[in-house]
């Protein structure tokens, strides 16, 4: 999802004198909705600086004003512009600088088109993985192995995410006997467009931060009826607000206004959007854009330590695919790119330190056992968007898990689309466990027969280990679930 992300990195630079790490921190919390790990946020937030200097040595062009100084931009849910940006396409222009100057490194060798089918555990550790190159069974055995496959929304019908968002890693690592966090909170966001045979192409929270206005189907303004803070409210705010008037004027959609912005600010700061949205046949320049929210990111993931370390030895987990304690219940915009690129940073300083015991080298294997997968991966998808989307109720959560139980087939992991229909079957299981564990609704997970928060009895983190489930303290320092911990079946997997 890197090279996807429009918005930008959230960072408090040393110049900002009106802003501070404590204020970053402070919006962060709030967003998460009580479930952040403050120690782990602040040391995320602190390092902020640290990766845009990297960022900009290793070749990333950040937008600066005429007179050289970067340009900052405010999105919801944060109190002060500090989102460093590079037009609307800053995660392509992190992508590009990075692959860039990776193609200069000598010692890396890059496996395209590949995919993982399971990693390699044994005498207590990860070993290596299983992946499935030019079409055969190959055995990579590492030293140590990172899971960077970002996230998984395309478990959903309608998702802001390219085709490869599948939950790959999410899999491979409960597979592998690694603990998994927070998997009900999926973030939907607010600002896709809508329109019937189009993608759900995202309309970045950036253009409300510009100025771009929510109206529905009269033209009229609602946002502020919802939340003081109007459209720059946490995208789990907007998200619901826009759901509840397209409820009252049953519209399949409201519209964003980005005309407030003006017609050369929006063409300046936003080309991308602009161009994409007159390929769908709209123009923002003239007349609103029809959006409705669709499965944007995933807060829950891998759990891990500060340095990206999982309750496996020798696996470790970073970026979406990995859950660190910093997003909580709700991420705030623009610290997907600060918590990917501090989390790298801190994860490649622990292995340069770290021994090494040994060497990356492939041999072939046979293929591993069947795999459950959809029996209609299209009717699963829509499923999960309605049964377990922006707002689920116990009764939508059993129908659908018992749906699962008994629409999935086998079939051996010979193909990519196999490995990623399987992988999407266990995650959307694991995420409709949890939501439906989670009697309460807070942040992104909404339950409308539980429409309160519980902090006396939910105010923790849920964890799946393999079988088991715990509910642990926020500040919980990574470590294996204990024998108390409830037992449950997923007998599809």
């Amino acid at each position: 999802n890197t090279s996807q992300a429009q918005g930008g990195v959230a960072a408090v630079l040393p110049a900002s004198a009106s802003d501070s790490i404590e204020s970053h921190l402070k919006d962060t919390v709030a967003a998460g909705a009580g479930l952040v790990d403050e120690r782990v946020a602040r040391r995320i937030i602190e390092e902020g600086p640290s990766l845009i200097r990297q960022l900009r040595e290793l070749g990333v062009r950040f937008d600066v004003s005429l007179s050289g100084v970067l340009e900052l931009a405010r999105e919801g849910g944060h109190a002060q512009a500090r989102v460093l940006h590079s037009k609307d396409v800053t995660g392509r222009a992190i992508t590009e600088a990075l692959l860039a100057r990776l193609s200069r490194c000598q010692n890396v060798l890059a496996l395209k088109h590949t995919v993982a089918v399971e990693l390699l555990v044994g005498a207590d550790r990860c070993l290596g993985a299983l992946v499935l190159f030019q079409g055969k069974p190959t055995a990579v055995w590492a030293g140590r192995v990172v899971l960077a496959t970002g996230g998984a929304g395309r478990v959903f019908a309608r998702t802001t995410n390219p085709d490869v968002a599948t939950g790959d890693g999410l899999a491979l690592a409960y597979r592998a006997g690694a603990r998994l966090a927070d998997l009900e909170f999926v973030q939907f966001h607010p600002t896709a467009l809508y329109k019937p045979g189009c993608p759900a192409f995202l309309v970045s929270e950036a253009v409300r931060g510009a100025g771009a206005v929510l109206v529905d189907a009269r033209g009229q303004r609602f946002a502020h009826r919802f939340h003081p803070e109007g459209e720059l409210a946490t995208r789990d705010v907007v998200a619901r607000a826009m759901v509840t008037v397209m409820d009252e004027q049953e519209t399949p959609c409201v519209w964003l206004d980005l005309r407030p912005i003006g017609s050369f600010a929006l063409q300046k700061r936003f080309p991308n959007i602009v161009e994409r949205c007159r390929q769908y046949g709209i123009d923002p320049l003239s007349e609103p854009v029809p959006v409705s929210p669709a499965a944007h990111y995933f807060m829950g993931g891998v759990w891990t330590d500060e340095y990206g370390r999982t309750t496996v030895p020798g696996l470790y987990a970073i970026g979406e695919c990995a859950s660190t304690g910093l997003h909580g219940a709700n991420r705030l915009a623009s610290n997907s790119l600060l918590e990917a690129g501090v989390m790298a940073m801190r994860l490649a300083g622990h292995l340069a330190s770290a021994e090494q015991d040994a060497t990356v080298r492939t041999c072939a294997l046979p293929c591993p056992a069947p795999l459950a997968i959809p029996s209609d991966l299209l009717a699963f998808n829509q499923m999960m968007f309605r049964e377990a989307g922006l707002s689920r109720n116990e009764m939508g959560l059993r129908r659908l898990l018992d749906s699962l139980e008994v629409s999935c087939v086998r079939a051996l992991p010979q193909t990519r689309s196999i490995v990623e229909a399987s992988s999407m079957l266990l995650v959307g299981q694991l995420i409709a466990r949890s939501a439906l564990e989670r009697r309460e609704s807070r942040g992104a997970h909404f339950r409308s027969d539980y429409p309160n928060v519980n902090d006396e009895t939910y105010g923790k983190r849920l964890c799946r280990q393999r079988d088991s489930l715990a509910w642990l303290d926020v500040s919980e320092p990574a470590a294996p679930v204990g024998a108390a911990a409830a037992s449950e079946s997923l007998a599809t997997v």
